[in-house]
């Protein structure tokens, strides 16, 4: 007998996954990205990012991967279309009054619903805030067929600077609020990517070890992917390096927004001007970053942070 498969019909399939490691730059991206003619506010949806990790581990049904999916993004789709549930604290960096126009949703949540659901929703761009993005891309492609993803790939030094701030080695999972899949290991909290190796990592004491240790999976998991499949996938993949961003934005943007058949509003650069677009990497600190590691570190560790920096490197 034939498996009966769980599925769900979805609103609109004109997602956009926005993502790469955690601090590759998605919170300057996606309002962005929102502030394009046509694109609805970003969404932020930590259970479908774990859905999508528990189905990277084997630990979760292709099928029901796709089912959930499709029902999570469905429910925050239809929500952003009636203005229901929107965030409306002010620092909060996902919030609706950071959008181009925060009284459109307002207005909608005024309005009948069913008058609103008569609109067209084909023009429609919904971009997706999204960890880790390119760990299963497939999925992503098999489940929204006309989605697309923005991969942002970040210089591993300042990967490396980053983690150590916000305490990724370890500490940061062991916080209340940590919404990255976490598996215990002697009272400890590892995220998803050192499962089966928690033994492994819970032997590092160097911080900034442990922390090129997490890259060597995660990191080059994704890059690789992305070598991989920007063949099979080259009107659906746009690779897009962290410096160039954040350097020459006013062409990044030009660029996605033909990648993405849109343009920009009129409110595009007061956006890009608020989240500090078009500015210069500090090559320098990076260089100075780079030098304070290796004094901290073992010539095992060097070997695997120059080997991330080499893969950073292949871009084609």
């Amino acid at each position: 007998m034939k498996k009966i498969k769980p599925d769900i019909n979805i609103m609109s399939n004109k997602l956009v996954f926005i993502g790469g490691l955690t601090r590759c730059g998605k919170s300057f991206l996606c309002p962005v990205i929102s502030s394009l003619k046509y694109s609805e506010m970003f969404i932020c949806e930590t259970v479908a990012e774990n859905i999508y990790y528990s189905y990277f581990l084997k630990k979760i049904d292709y099928s029901f991967a796709k089912y959930f999916l499709k029902h999570i993004y469905n429910e925050r789709i239809y929500n952003l279309k009636i203005g229901r549930n929107t965030n409306r604290r002010f620092d909060d960096y996902s919030s609706i009054l950071k959008y181009k126009n925060p009284e459109i949703y307002s207005a909608r949540a005024n309005c009948s619903v069913n008058k609103l659901l008569k609109n067209k929703m084909s023009k429609s761009i919904f971009p997706i805030m999204f960890h880790d993005v390119m760990l299963s891309p497939d999925l992503i492609f098999d489940t929204f067929k006309n989605s697309k993803i923005i991969y942002i790939d970040r210089h591993p030094v300042d990967m490396v600077t980053e983690w150590y701030q916000k305490a990724y080695y370890g500490k940061s999972f062991l916080n209340k609020k940590n919404a990255t899949l976490s598996f215990k290991y002697k009272n400890n909290l590892y995220p998803y990517w050192c499962h089966g190796k928690e033994k492994q990592f819970s032997k590092i004491n160097n911080k900034f070890e442990k922390i090129i240790a997490m890259l060597n999976i995660t990191y080059i998991k994704q890059k690789n992917n992305y070598l991989k499949l920007r063949k099979k996938y080259p009107n659906k993949i746009y690779y897009l390096n962290y410096d160039t961003m954040v350097e020459k934005t006013d062409y990044i943007i030009s660029q996605l927004s033909k990648f993405l058949g849109t343009k920009s509003d009129k409110k595009t650069d007061l956006v890009i001007k608020r989240e500090n677009g078009n500015r210069i990497i500090n090559q320098k600190s990076r260089l100075n970053n780079r030098k304070n590691i290796q004094k901290l570190i073992s010539i095992n560790y060097l070997n695997i942070l120059n080997k991330l920096e080499k893969i950073y490197e292949k871009k084609n």
